[in-house]
Order: C-alpha cells, then structure tokens, then sequence
C-alpha cells in the first residue's frame, strides 16, 4: 500500500460517536477510516504500571480543587488522620485513647531517719520518660515505716516531681511513748507535659518534739508505681 506525506497540517477532528479521522491539509480534507476508535478510557484500563511513579508510602488523595495530590509519608506507628473538607490527611501519632502505655516501679527497704524539720529524701524514688506529652502519670505510693517514738514527735511525708512538690501527706503524730510503725498510702494523677525521663520520689521530716523519726524501719518495704495513662 503506497503512503502519501501530509504537508501543511492545519486541522485534525475526530467528529464525535465515528470512527473517521478528518484531515485537513493543504485545503483538502480527506477522511481516514479508523476501526475500533474509542470515545472513551473503559473502566478499569488503566493498570497500575501504567501510572506515573511516585515516592514510596505516599497516598493518593483530591485537593482543595479536586486535583489529585500525594499524602506525605509517615512514620513507622502512626495513623492517617483527616483534617476535614479543604485539608489533607496527615500521618500523626496514634492516640493512647485511656490505656495504660507503661508502668515502671520502685521500691527500697533502705532506712532513712531525720531529727530535722527539713525534708530529706527518704529512698524511694522512679523514673519514667511518657511516650507522649499528653499523657497523664498515675503515681501510686506505699510508703512503710513512718515511725516516732514519743507522743509529741511527728512526720511529715512529701510526694515530688524532680524539683516541685506535688503534694504533702502523712501528718503523723505519735499517740503513745512507743515506738509506731505504720504504712502510708497516695493515688495522685500528674501531668508531666513532656516526654523527657521525669522521675518521682518521697521525702519525710520531722514535725514537733525533738525525737528522731524515719522512715523503712527494720528493712519495711516501700514502693511507688508509675503509670503512663494515654488520652
């Protein structure tokens, strides 16, 4: 089949729901028979090779204009969240959603004894470093051995967050000439705000009298537990 160059090429239509090509070159239009021309792309002929390459992990999402876009990338753990109507999903951190995420203990049967009226640490102390800033941190004390042996001698016990106090509990007065022995217990929920190792301890000193008082009396254990509670 002999083929002809067409020069001059001014116009090329395909007149919608035919299968002809018009060609108008040099004044002339010539109509070109095509079998099997489509209108349109079918449903599902597009195949994946056949799209342009990407950046591994992104998504495909619509922008603002309807325009399709790519969701950036996340981190190993996080979770696709949406910013509702006019605002690409992000990869965040997943919520804690009220679990528990870690719990760390302490626990020392090591005395220690103060005839002092000011705090001093009484060896029981935890470290834990929250996963996320927003958590909350149950501590949990059981502080034995807080003792006096005269009526007019008593202790003091102080909850601490590094440098701050949290909260003073335990204004224990001896009731008879004895020595007493008790066990001492706190729920407080703190909010550190930050995901740096925070650690927590008691102190104790003495309040009245000038009798000694202290606190893991004869090996007596006490402990602190440290729970991280995600919101």
């Amino acid at each position: 089949m002999a083929t002809k160059k067409i020069s001059a090429l001014t116009e090329l239509t395909t007149p919608a729901g035919t299968e002809e090509l018009i060609v108008n070159a040099g004044g002339t239009s010539k109509k070109i028979q095509i079998d099997n021309l489509p209108s349109s792309l079918a449903d599902n002929s597009v195949t994946l090779a056949k799209m342009a390459g990407g950046t591994d992990g992104n998504l495909i999402t619509y922008d603002a204009s309807g325009d399709p876009a790519y969701v950036t990338t996340g981190t190993s753990g996080q979770v696709l969240t949406s910013g509702g109507t006019g605002v690409a999903p992000t990869f965040q951190a997943a919520a804690g959603g009220g679990k528990v995420l870690q719990v760390v203990q302490g626990y020392t049967s090591t005395s220690a004894s103060t005839t002092g009226t000011t705090y001093v640490d009484s060896n029981l102390t935890a470290t834990i470093t929250p996963t996320l800033a927003t958590s909350k941190v149950l501590v949990v004390v059981h502080q034995n051995g807080c003792y006096t042996n005269v009526i007019t001698a008593g202790e003091n016990i102080n909850l601490m967050k590094d440098s701050t106090q949290l909260v003073e509990w335990c204004k224990y007065y001896g009731q008879t000439s004895a020595q007493i022995e008790t066990t001492n217990s706190l729920s407080y929920l703190d909010s550190p705000s930050t995901t740096s190792a925070t650690t927590y301890k008691t102190q104790f000193h003495r309040i009245g009298g000038n009798a000694a008082v202290g606190v893991q009396d004869n090996g007596a254990y006490s402990t602190i537990t440290l729970m991280e509670i995600g919101v």
